[in-house]
């Protein structure tokens, strides 16, 4: 999965022996689920980790910091979800991750979940939304820098909150670009706002967060074209409502709705096609 600020990768591997090494201009930060049975780990070659359990552990390494090892995998099936973090400007100004520190097999509940969330979008278990996969990214800087130091101030302590004017432009973008892949980058950059302030500001405004707004949007439409184009098949609704697939519609549309799309149409009156 590639974002135009991160990317994420889940590699799985069965019974191996491998070797490792990362190193870019992105930050690292995984999740690892794998036990070892032999193994040994190193962040810029001073670090070292020779842990067999890895489950739930975290990696990360910092731009300009490299880790690589070896790692012994007899049975079963391990794996790695890997964030690769180049944060734009407007996203450093709100939180810089270049002062965090490499850490090696670390535990972190809070930098857990969201991983786990952001995994979801990435192997279809979680809601494959461009803009909920960004404001988990978001999430992540955030998380990552308060780790390092825990008397930063929180997303919800900024002020300030969006005008009318810049709400009734964020919501006509969303109208007119329903049918296309929406970002919060887009969103922030429509309001004219840096990535945090938008999120804070605008569920200030609506009592939802953006990507949240999206999804109940893309909903609305699916709705009205369930309603009104019973011609339409599950598939021909989905693109035109801007979800991924029909899995992903059914999966939001029951979220929001409480039924699944063709639920809705076959009590709605309409045949499904």
């Amino acid at each position: 999965m590639s974002l135009p600020w991160f990317s994420a990768e889940l590699l799985r591997f069965r019974q191996t022996e491998l070797e490792f090494r990362v190193r870019g201009d992105a930050a690292f930060l995984a999740l690892h689920d794998s036990v070892r049975s032999a193994g040994e780990t190193t962040i810029d070659g001073g670090s070292r980790s020779i842990r067999t359990d890895l489950r739930d552990r975290l990696t990360f390494v910092p731009v300009g910091s490299s880790v690589q090892g070896w790692h012994r995998v007899n049975g079963g099936v391990a794996s790695v979800f890997a964030v690769h973090l180049t944060p734009a400007k407007s996203v450093r100004e709100a939180d810089d991750i270049s002062e965090v520190p490499p850490s090696l097999y670390f535990e972190n509940d809070n930098l857990k979940a969201t991983l786990k969330k952001l995994q979801g979008v990435l192997d279809g278990s979680g809601i494959n939304d461009h803009a909920y996969a960004e404001t988990l990214g978001l999430l992540l800087l955030w998380e990552l820098r308060h780790t390092a130091d825990p008397r930063r101030s929180s997303p919800n302590q900024l002020r300030g909150g969006l005008t009318a004017r810049q709400l009734r432009r964020v919501q006509e973008f969303v109208d007119a670009q329903i049918s296309t892949e929406i970002s919060i980058s887009d969103l922030a950059g429509v309001a004219g706002l840096s990535h945090y302030h938008f999120i804070r500001a605008f569920k200030d405004a609506v009592g939802r967060s953006p990507y949240q707004y999206v999804l109940s949007e893309r909903t609305r439409r699916a709705k009205e074209l369930l309603l009104s184009a019973p011609g339409l098949s599950l598939a021909d609704v989905a693109l035109a409502a801007g979800f991924g697939d029909p899995s992903q519609l059914n999966r939001v549309f029951r979220k929001f709705v409480g039924v699944t799309p063709t639920v809705f149409r076959r009590e709605t009156g309409s045949g499904l096609p």
